[in-house]
């Protein structure tokens, strides 16, 4: 059986046509800086794709060789551990494990019972963007500056870490012991008291240290 046509099936083709072709005559005079600019995307997105990539493969080898930095700590190779963390910190400096790499390093330092210079600390702490993290580090440098008997510095640095931050009580407690070495005895029992309020019902370690 023929299959019937619709009605005006050819005067929509040849309209169709003709605004193709008049669509076309638009943008002729644009037409090569239409393909170069799809050609351009391409590559854009091509060298998107291609950096994407070698960043990820990047961050893969790095990963790589911040485990094999932590086996080494792991297993008390700290010089090895330490040489390893030096060649990444100059190849793999752009990656977020450099976190990790310089806190590999402060905890070498520690295990090794060396000096820690205060400028890793703080370098350290820049890396991290959330407060919470910073505290950490914050109250490291506070134990740092109280080591070297630098109470004044000491207070000073721990009066940065407010109630909202994780380690607030154990940055308070240090607090306290910063104000009994510089015979502020009624601020360091105030410390105290506020310590035993925060923790009696959740944090007994802190609980317990300040009542006895």
């Amino acid at each position: 059986m023929k299959k019937e046509k619709l009605p005006l099936e050819e005067n929509v083709d040849i309209e169709f046509e003709y605004k193709l072709l008049h669509f076309y005559d638009q943008i002729k005079p644009y037409l090569k800086f239409i393909i170069a600019g799809f050609i351009l995307v391409i590559l854009l997105l091509i060298g998107y794709i291609y950096q994407k990539s070698k960043f990820q493969e990047k961050l893969n080898l790095a990963g790589s060789k911040i485990y094999e930095i932590s086996k080494n700590i792991e297993n008390k190779n700290f010089e090895k551990a330490k040489k390893l963390i030096d060649k990444f910190k100059e190849n793999y400096a752009g990656t977020p494990y450099v976190k990790l790499a310089n806190v590999y390093e402060i905890k070498i330092r520690r295990e090794q019972n060396k000096n820690l210079d205060k400028n890793i600390i703080q370098n350290t702490k820049n890396l991290f963007e959330t407060d919470q993290l910073k505290a950490f580090f914050t109250e490291f440098e506070g134990y740092l500056e109280f080591k070297n008997k630098n109470y004044n510095q000491t207070k000073q640095t721990l009066d940065n870490i407010k109630q909202n931050h994780f380690n607030y009580l154990s940055a308070l407690l240090l607090k306290g012991i910063t104000l009994e070495k510089l015979g502020q005895k009624d601020k360091a029992k105030i410390a105290f008291e506020e310590i035993r309020e925060l923790s009696k019902n959740k944090f007994r370690y802190f609980y317990d240290i300040t009542n006895n």
